[in-house]
């Protein structure tokens, strides 16, 4: 059995010969091989900014939200990202409901350090009004089965929620501009449709050359995009990528 010694655990002479005896052998308690990859499952709720992770017997689903905060006063013109991790009791007989545990509080900072240091989110492009009003980022994740690197499973729970959320569309109102007025989902989703629109009348390089079909065909038009796919609220430039269909035919990018 494992014997705790502060805040760290030693391994019994029994549990160092049965794994030095496995890595003889080639074998895993699961039946892998030495180079054998967990099984990856990835799937998307119909909310924006939620996943669900399945890597092995690691179970992991993921939410992000927003709000509109102050900033910090060191760093006016940036939003933030909060990482919040969860252990369900169910997931592991070590863990235990109520606070969280060490287990917890580590896992959320290596997440946390992770998508910091490789910039995972842009904090700047969080920005409202300087000084006043930014986006606040908050990032949960529930470990709900714990079968073996859920460090890995978080992390990619954690990017796949992050894909996938969309922060919602907002305009500055009143006289001096320092009123934020939040706007639906659907209004961005519409933005994005009248790119992809304009994109294809001018598919052909000139106005004049576009796609045209009858007004009356039952041809539709469907795209697929990352979710800050043409998000600058400027320009609309894409910074992703993008993939449009006319019924069944593909005009790609």
């Amino acid at each position: 059995m494992e014997q705790r010694l502060g805040n760290t655990w030693r391994m019994t002479v029994n549990e160092k010969k049965f794994i030095e005896s496995a890595l003889e052998s080639e074998l895993r308690v699961d039946g892998r091989r030495p180079f054998d990859y967990r099984t990856l499952t990835i799937k998307f709720a119909r909310e924006d900014g939620s996943s669900e992770v399945q890597l092995g017997q690691t179970h992991v689903m993921s939410f992000v939200t927003s709000q509109l905060v102050q900033p910090y006063r060191d760093r006016p013109n940036e939003g933030t990202l909060s990482v919040f991790t969860e252990f369900s009791p169910m997931a592991d007989p070590s863990f235990e409901a109520g606070r969280p545990s060490e287990s917890a509080v580590e896992l959320g900072r290596i997440i946390d350090r992770g998508l910091r240091e490789s910039r995972v989110v842009d904090t700047e492009s969080l920005c409202v009004v300087s000084g006043k009003w930014v986006w606040s980022i908050h990032l949960d994740l529930h470990i709900l089965d714990n079968g073996g690197n859920v460090v890995d499973a978080a992390n990619i729970a954690a990017l796949a929620a992050l894909l996938t959320f969309r922060r919602p569309e907002c305009t500055l109102g009143d006289d001096d501009g320092q009123e934020v007025i939040l706007h639906p989902p659907e209004a961005s989703r519409h933005l994005h449709l009248v790119a992809i629109r304009c994109i294809i009348q001018y598919l052909l390089g000139t106005s004049t050359r576009g796609v045209f079909f009858p007004s009356g065909s039952s041809i539709q038009l469907n795209a697929f995009s990352d979710s800050d796919w043409a998000g600058c609220p400027d320009t609309r430039r894409s910074v992703t990528s993008l993939c449009m269909f006319l019924g069944i035919y593909k005009y790609g990018m």
